[in-house]
């Protein structure tokens, strides 16, 4: 549940990040010719829009650091900076899966003992399981600081 306005736009971001992706699976390299008189596309086509939005994107994160430099209130946290990896961390991940022939998630590297879905299953299950246990032990933790400072 977020807790400020912030984290609600950060995740309203990723949201429409997933509902691009969900549209552009449904693609192939071909699709990338298809004209569109969308205005950021620069009279070109698909591909040309797809690297306009990166650029956009790079270009307004640009715009929000420098804000919070200005501010002085530069992403500082260790936190932030955590959450930051793992953003980065799983989009790389995810962007293996993408475009990939589902035969493939049966395969395993050559020394692999795994499987790509066994990876990805693992990836999912253990992330659950840790931030499930870590919220229940913290929802714990404060109703016992609760209890014990009533009385």
């Amino acid at each position: 549940m977020p807790t400020n306005e912030s984290t609600e736009l950060a995740l309203k971001l990723l949201r429409q990040l997933t509902d691009t992706v969900e549209q552009l699976a449904d693609l192939s390299d071909d699709d990338l010719a298809f004209p569109t008189e969308h205005g950021c596309a620069m009279a070109g086509g698909l591909e040309r829009l797809l690297v306009h939005n990166a650029e956009h994107d790079r270009m307004h994160a640009g715009a929000v650091s420098t804000a919070r430099f200005t501010a002085k209130q530069m992403q500082e946290s260790q936190l932030a900076h955590l959450t930051r990896d793992l953003l980065h961390v799983r989009m790389e991940l995810v962007s293996q899966l993408l475009n990939m022939d589902d035969a493939l998630l049966d395969a395993k590297g050559p020394a692999d003992e795994w499987s790509i879905r066994e990876h990805v299953e693992h990836v999912l299950y253990w992330e659950n399981s840790s931030m499930s246990q870590v919220a229940s032990e913290m929802k714990s933790q404060a109703g016992s600081a609760a209890a014990g400072g009533s009385g």
